[in-house]
């Protein structure tokens, strides 16, 4: 079902939100907010908030120089005021926030929220408190300390690293429910003051590690990688090459994985007793591999991943960056919206879930450094 954004009342409108830090976390919680009506302005630096310089970069229509998609991916439908970084407390858009979201790491000394009587929430790499409270973070940092590097790779290899900004994205989203739940509770009055979140990008990342965490937590040995597409607790679980691009494969029960032998024609695997425990599949991988290669190869990824859905096999072609944009599914839910950046414009992807009753923005406009200052010192006029 196509939908459109609409002039409607959202579930947000009414709501002023601060952003005064503006990294990719505090950005995508408050985008969140902007994307279903609330009233979000950022309060950046002379030089602009440090999304502002993040790749990808886009040439301007007209020439000159470069915009960052990333920015206008997260900035999309708010404010923008160049702040007093004197004393960020003394901003009308800070004063008039019911939410102020900022990480601590990026304050300047003269600011401080404790006297402040509104609600804030603190997005950083490892929470307010704690050993590591002062240290450095990154994706890739947080990758590591939650253990998620440990399982990927190759089985005598090093450890390796997801590409992009998806710690940071995890963090911010942990943030808006944070946020969004504690507001719920002053909406039904079980809370009376304003309320001071601490969100930990490190501890929000850590619900990825799931069973590994868990099994090591109750001290059972975790078992040692086993190298490309082999992966606890079932088997096959991977991506394999067909003719026309790549499939995605799973198989869990008994049930999924003689349909995906009656699918490719595995014939001399369906009636083996032994490999319906996904358990012994892994143990036998070497010896199935090969024939599941050889299989693929004579297939298209994209009328397998109909097929193999159709009969309850969860199998997913691969699509390409480019061929994202075509992907039906994302068609149909308008997956991806348009944002106009100065003038530039670009798809980059919605909001990750949907009110069907108040539809959130799909895509829109992103202002420039201090666009607002005007409006702003009216108001405070």
């Amino acid at each position: 079902m196509q939908q459109t954004d609409t002039a409607q009342t959202k579930p947000f409108d009414g709501l002023n939100v601060a952003d005064i830090s503006g990294t990719v976390a505090t950005s995508y919680a408050c985008k969140l907010f902007a994307d279903y009506g609330a009233s979000v302005t950022n309060v950046e630096p002379a030089q602009g908030f440090p999304t502002r310089q993040l790749k990808p970069l886009l040439p301007k229509a007209q020439g000159g120089e470069t915009l960052s998609a990333m920015h206008g991916y997260l900035h999309c439908n708010k404010a923008s005021v160049v702040g007093n970084h004197y004393d960020l407390t003394a901003e009308p858009a800070v004063i008039q926030a019911d939410l102020i979201v900022y990480d601590p790491a990026t304050l300047p000394s003269t600011t401080s929220l404790s006297g402040i009587h509104a609600n804030t929430c603190a997005i950083s790499w490892f929470g307010l408190s704690g050993p590591y409270t002062k240290y450095q973070g990154s994706d890739g940092v947080i990758q590591a300390l939650t253990g998620l590097m440990k399982g990927i790779g190759e089985e005598d290899g090093p450890p390796i690293i997801p590409n992009g900004v998806q710690a940071q994205i995890v963090g911010g989203l942990s943030a808006f429910n944070g946020a969004l739940g504690h507001l719920l509770g002053q909406l039904m009055g079980n809370l009376t003051q304003p309320f001071a979140l601490d969100n930990s990008i490190f501890e929000a990342n850590m619900c990825l590690t799931d069973l590994m965490a868990i099994n090591a937590f109750n001290e059972n040995p975790l078992p040692p990688r086993m190298g490309i597409n082999k992966f606890p607790p079932t088997y096959p679980l991977g991506i394999w090459p067909c003719k026309d691009g790549w499939l995605g494969v799973t198989t869990l029960t008994p049930g999924q994985w003689r349909s995906f032998c009656e699918l490719l024609s595995l014939d001399e695997f369906i009636d083996v007793d032994f490999f319906n425990a996904s358990v012994n599949r892994l143990a036998s991988a070497d010896l199935l591999e090969p024939a599941i290669i050889e299989a693929l190869a004579s297939y298209s990824a994209e009328a397998l991943f109909h097929k193999g859905q159709a009969i309850r096999i969860p199998l997913a072609r691969v699509p390409t960056m480019e061929e994202l944009f075509s992907v039906d599914q994302y068609v149909s839910r308008q997956a991806f919206s348009s944002i106009s950046m100065d003038d530039t414009t670009f798809l980059a992807p919605s909001i990750p879930f949907r009110l069907f009753a108040t539809p959130p923005h799909f895509g829109g406009r992103v202002a420039a450094l201090g666009e607002d200052n005007p409006a702003m010192t009216e108001a405070k006029v």
